[in-house]
């Protein structure tokens, strides 16, 4: 047998239908706990109802805190071998770690959020969440007396560029002069790290303020501030009652329900999977009362506009913080583009 027909028989081997009397064996492995809130807590809302909804054909385990790196390495590997069919890495620091295991195992379907290296047997999903920091953008910019925006950011990969970006063009639309202040905080959930962050910016002058971190912390650092504020992940209405815009909510359940019932029916192949506001991947949850009637209905008109194909976040003219070119006019940048977008576009400031 040639090296090409072996990989035919190990892909068809792996992903034959599931029989009735056998249960989908599925992992999901977080970096953080669930109960910190944020990015793993909302992969961990999936799994419960992954759970519910499928019953008698999976079962699933969550595995929490599994560090980036030799950490990865080691759980990949003693869940494959303990014959687990489909295994969920959800940070983006899990990337090359399933990379690397899943080589070694080529009848598991490995799954990675937020990556981009594929492999025979190693897909990836993401939440186009970009749209929803597009809409909150707009509330942004229609909310902010100063055009001062602030944006705590926990790593400059692609994933966080792309919504800073995202929510930058945003508030733009409605306000050109907006700018987005930018503090870097080298770490996804550290709340004295986020605390002070928050603290910077709206001494700067800021009067809504974002985050792509894990933790409350700038939530209720803008509700003892008094400054408008967007969370992230999922509701955090709670922590700001009176300061709170809106949250950019991930819903995960249409990516793994997809995933999961294609590998149920041997039908599963390496591709990848975005999803956003067309699926309810990516919504606006918790809108506050002190948003005007105009507001929401342009971010609901803009909304539909985006589902319907007809307005594209990434469209040109599009420069960058450096004076290039990035897009010309009624240029659409392709999907490969904007996956691995590490540029910034005017009216983005940054501190690191």
């Amino acid at each position: 047998m040639n090296r090409t027909c072996f990989f035919c028989f190990v892909m068809l081997f792996s992903q034959s239908p599931v029989a009735a009397e056998e249960k989908l064996r599925i992992a999901m492995l977080y970096q953080h706990p669930v109960n910190a809130g944020g990015w793993s807590q909302s992969h961990e809302q999936a799994r419960v109802a992954l759970d519910a909804m499928y019953q008698d054909k999976i079962e699933t385990v969550a595995i929490e805190n599994v560090t980036p790196g030799p950490d990865t390495i080691r759980v990949l590997t003693r869940l494959s071998r303990d014959g687990y069919d489909m295994i969920f890495a959800t940070s983006f620091g899990h990337m090359n770690p399933v990379a690397r295991v899943a080589r070694q195992f080529p009848k598991v379907t490995f799954e990675h959020a937020s990556g981009y290296k594929r492999g025979k047997n190693v897909g990836n999903y993401q939440i186009r969440a970009s749209e929803g920091r597009y809409l909150s953008g707009r509330l942004a910019g229609a909310m902010s007396a100063s055009g001062r925006l602030g944006y705590v950011g926990a790593f400059p990969i692609p994933e966080v560029v792309r919504g800073i970006n995202a929510f930058t063009l945003g508030a733009k639309a409605i306000n050109p002069d907006v700018t987005v202040q930018v503090i870097w905080i080298n770490s996804w959930s550290d709340p004295s790290k986020e605390r002070d962050a928050a603290g910077l910016l709206i001494d700067a002058g800021v009067d809504v303020i974002t985050h792509h971190t894990e933790t409350p912390s700038i939530a209720i650092a803008a509700e003892q501030a008094g400054v408008f504020y967007v969370g992230y992940q999922h509701d955090r209405s709670a922590f700001a009652p009176t300061r709170h815009l809106a949250t950019v909510e991930h819903n995960w359940l249409p990516l793994y329900q997809a995933s999961i019932s294609e590998r149920l029916a041997g039908q599963w192949q390496s591709q990848d999977r975005w999803m956003g506001l067309e699926a309810d991947a990516t919504r606006l949850v918790g809108l506050s009362n002190d948003i005007p009637d105009e507001a929401l209905a342009d971010m609901e008109k803009t909304r539909e506009a985006m589902i319907a194909g007809e307005k594209h976040i990434f469209e040109g003219p599009l420069v960058s913080t450096d004076g290039v070119q990035m897009a010309a006019s009624g240029e659409v940048l392709v999907k490969e583009a904007v996956s691995k977008m590490e540029w910034f576009v005017d009216g983005v400031l940054e501190n690191h």
